[in-house]
């Protein structure tokens, strides 16, 4: 979850905390992910316990979050729906809730993060009028874009993930010469996703904020603009590759060679080759460093008890350890808080010589490093799919925990 949500999610958590919305009710979180552990984390921190997570992900029920369990949809008829409240943080709030009510529920159903505009199907005439000015908003946007960047072919990648931007760019030179597109332009959210695009020599970028660009897509998808290319492999409005997904593998790699670009089984990814000089700390000895990096968006969090083990245990071997954090992230005890552009992380780490981090879009991004690379995934499913995080995610060549 990424700053801009993980704020939205604790404005509305706070103020049903402060009108005690949750006294006597049981809490339920629908949809097992990253957001949900965040949300049940903040909970937990305000003295809520949530009684039990629901997923329709069959690989899912079964499991446990700190002691909330993750049970299937259909154990709502166990909850008397007025004395409980269903908490929703996913993209798919709108076909949550229809589920809830084809199963019986009729009790509160709180959108605690919105995603995106796509969400909401409903009919009603002030739904629609929300629409309308959201895609003149974006294509408002749209035209200041092609004002810009007059012509050029856009490369649209709407998520703020710079895992998602790094397979993107790779695959994108192949894309383009497939279909004879010649002169481009990359449209991003976020100033660490266009690092990213510039570490493969992209010359045009655009940079927008996530609502921002949420309006932008919306204009281009209901404008049908032509000179353009949504470059990603997870939204609703894009297509319906987790959909089937859900029921064939496919790496995340190959999300972006087969589903987005459409390209051969043989494809080789171009590899970034423009980075800027790191300059080390005084006190980061080459070569018997670890640069850990605890947080990601996209998976669930390890405890910090894993890393501080870690920590512990190369201390005693000599190692000095830094975390890297952006924001408000606080290194892991025992380490020295590292604060990188994105486009230092790779000589940051060959200088350092090893790095372990969660699976993350970091992780991407630091695939050609020359270094000892070990990724940590958490023992988890992808999304709605039966596939493990760690065969979706898979990174080749990496040291694996």
């Amino acid at each position: 979850m990424d700053r801009q949500h993980k704020s939205e999610m604790v404005r509305v958590l706070g103020a049903r905390l402060k009108d005690q919305s949750f006294d006597g009710k049981s809490v339920l979180l629908f949809g097992h992910c990253n957001a949900t552990e965040e949300m049940a984390d903040h909970l937990l921190t305000n003295g809520v316990a949530p009684a039990a997570i629901l997923d329709n992900n069959i690989a899912k029920q079964g499991l446990a979050y700190r002691g909330i369990r993750v049970a299937s949809p259909g154990s709502l008829s166990d909850y008397d729906a007025q004395n409980s409240i269903i908490l929703i943080a996913n993209r798919f709030f709108s076909e949550m809730v229809a589920q809830c009510r084809r199963l019986g529920y009729n009790g509160e159903v709180v959108q605690v993060v919105g995603y995106n505009s796509f969400a909401e199907y409903s009919l009603a005439d002030e739904t629609i009028t929300l629409k309308i000015e959201r895609m003149k908003r974006g294509a408002h946007t749209l035209k200041r874009i092609h004002e810009q960047y007059p012509t050029q072919h856009l490369i649209i990648c709407p998520n703020n993930a710079l895992g998602d931007v790094y397979w993107a760019m790779s695959f994108l030179p192949a894309y383009l010469e497939k279909n004879h597109i010649g002169n481009v332009a990359i449209v991003v959210v976020g100033d660490a996703c266009r690092q990213v695009a510039e570490m493969f020599g992209i010359g045009h970028i655009a940079t927008l904020e996530s609502k921002e660009m949420d309006e932008f897509v919306q204009a281009v998808v209901f404008t049908r603009e032509d000179a353009s290319t949504i470059a990603q492999h997870d939204r609703p409005y894009t297509n319906n590759t987790i959909k089937w997904v859900d029921k064939h593998f496919l790496s995340f790699v190959d999300c972006y060679r087969y589903a987005v670009y459409g390209l051969a089984k043989d494809t080789q990814p171009t590899l970034p080759h423009r980075f800027t000089e790191f300059v080390p700390c005084v006190d980061m000895p080459k070569g018997k460093t670890i640069i850990l990096s605890p947080y990601a968006k996209s998976v669930v969090e390890l405890p910090t008890e894993f890393w501080e083990t870690l920590v512990m245990e190369y201390s005693a071997k000599g190692y000095s350890l830094y975390t890297n954090i952006v924001a408000d992230e606080q290194p892991i005890s025992g380490t020295v808080p590292l604060r990188l552009p994105i486009c230092q992380m790779v000589p940051a780490v060959e200088y350092a010589g090893t790095f372990i981090g969660i699976r993350s879009g970091l992780c991407d991004v630091l695939n050609t490093a020359n270094c000892r690379k070990t990724v940590v995934f958490p023992d988890c499913y992808y999304s709605t799919t039966p596939h493990k995080v760690a065969d979706f995610f898979a990174l080749p060549g990496w040291e694996i925990i």
